[in-house]
């Protein structure tokens, strides 16, 4: 685990344009949707301005999305940790299997690098 926190992350000011979107929660439907605070090919976080009922353990299934930039990655994962902010429901996803990350994520990586 601590390996994987080292890696290279990508911040929320450079994922403005992304959106974490889960549709299944512990199996069952569910549409939350949420802005993406930061992503590496282990996880990422998000931040919802609505309250969300997701809690640490819930297994969720979804995409990170940037439709400027027509990319959608499907994810499976377990909810890390979630907490209450001044600025609304923050979470982390520790992906159940690495993601691979398209050319402007690793190209956003390497410019805040």
């Amino acid at each position: 685990m601590k390996d994987a926190r080292n890696r290279e992350r990508v911040y929320a000011s450079e994922m403005k344009d992304f959106q974490v979107k889960i549709y299944a929660r512990n199996d069952e439907p569910e549409f939350i949707q949420s802005d993406v605070l930061n992503i590496s090919e282990t996880g990422a976080s998000g931040l919802s301005e609505n309250p969300i009922e997701i809690q640490a353990g819930d297994l969720i299934s979804g995409v990170i999305e940037g439709e400027e930039f027509n990319i959608k990655i499907r994810y499976t994962g377990t909810v890390a940790w979630t907490k209450e902010t001044k600025k609304g429901h923050q979470f982390g996803l520790e992906f159940t299997e690495e993601v691979l990350l398209p050319d402007v994520l690793i190209a956003r990586i390497m410019a805040v690098a």
